[in-house]
């Protein structure tokens, strides 16, 4: 992997990590939403019944969502492989940058504090 590809390679693996809290906020939304549904039926003078069922559109879209992150979480990993490898042929110095930024997202100040110690 050349500096180019691996630059690429980060960026990519900071836009899946952001995807991927999209997603997992997305689902916890879902998820605290009731499954079970109702509805009130007349049933002629006076009379009515209620019914209620399970959403199973709601359990389905949450099953598929949850392969979907399930997917991107297997990806990130072999990224994120790739990327420590590429990391190893480095200097020590620099390596420890890119693993705090990339890796650990710690902020510029905090790798300053980080690189200190």
């Amino acid at each position: 992997m050349n500096k180019e590809d691996f630059l690429n390679k980060l960026e990519e693996y900071v836009d899946m990590r952001k995807e991927i809290d999209k997603l997992k906020k997305r689902l916890e939304r879902l998820e605290k939403q009731s499954t079970i549904v109702g509805d009130v039926v007349q049933n002629g003078y006076k009379r009515h019944a209620v019914i209620r069922g399970v959403d199973l559109l709601r359990v389905n879209k949450i099953e598929r969502l949850e392969i979907i992150l399930q997917n991107r979480y297997d990806k990130l990993l072999e990224m994120q492989t790739e990327i420590e490898e590429y990391l190893d042929t480095l200097k020590s110095d620099i390596r420890q940058i890119l693993e705090h930024r990339y890796i650990d997202d710690m902020t510029w100040v905090q790798i300053q504090i980080a690189m200190r110690l």
